[in-house]
């Protein structure tokens, strides 16, 4: 199935905020998500800050310090996802490795757009969502569950392309922060991800959503 992008209209500091929920990696043109240097067969459990290649800077605050209590996943370790299967060997990812709380990507030079492949442990904890900030100020957010559901049943290393694109005019952001659900961010050591097919009820999604979460609490299932 077509994979589909998803126009919102926001609401950011007294005004209306259009931002695009991303979809097809295909039409990507932002920053890759290269997760290389951490493909040593370990956890790497970490709060960061963590450099990765580009220019950005991963930091983590999972509910609870995370399931280890030692901060977020940035690496290879088994990854659970209930009903969406695991994750682990050979992919790379950044997992916040709890079912609240957030890890996000600080960029060097600000940005219009930011993506990469995602997957989540459906209905555990708080709803998994990607958002994006500028200067400490949430700019647009989106709930994954609602908007652009995850579906890999028993799957895995199985992910799904999700980002943010600010649209023409809008400014940039900094910062993009993703968690609930034990949301994750993969990449692999050398190219891109599988990609799995969107769901029927993706498509069945229309226009003018709003996708606003701000409370983050934690829980493991």
């Amino acid at each position: 199935m077509k994979r589909l992008s998803l126009l919102v209209a926001l609401a950011f500091a007294g005004g209306a905020q259009a931002a695009t929920l991303l979809t097809d990696h295909a039409t990507y043109a932002g920053p890759a998500l290269d997760l290389s240097a951490y493909a040593n067969g370990s956890y790497n459990f970490t709060f960061g800050p963590e450099p990765i290649p580009g220019g950005i800077t991963f930091t983590a605050a999972p509910g609870g310090g995370g399931n280890s209590g030692s901060g977020s996943v940035l690496g290879q370790g088994s990854y659970g996802l209930g009903a969406n299967g695991s994750f682990g060997l050979p992919s790379v990812y950044a997992g916040v490795d709890s079912g609240t709380g957030y890890a996000q990507f600080a960029f060097a030079t600000p940005i219009s757009e930011f993506g990469a492949f995602f997957n989540y442990a459906p209905g555990v904890g708080d709803p998994p969502v990607i958002s994006v900030w500028s200067a400490g100020l949430e700019v647009a957010s989106f709930d994954l569950a609602a908007l652009a559901p995850i579906s890999t049943p028993g799957g895995f290393n199985d992910f799904a392309f999700r980002g943010i694109r600010l649209d023409l005019g809008e400014g940039t952001f900094d910062t993009f922060r993703f968690g609930g659900s034990y949301l994750l961010a993969a990449a692999t050591a050398k190219g891109d991800p599988k990609p799995v097919p969107e769901p029927l009820s993706l498509a069945l999604v229309g226009l003018g959503f709003v996708g606003m979460q701000l409370a983050r609490r934690r829980q493991r299932g």
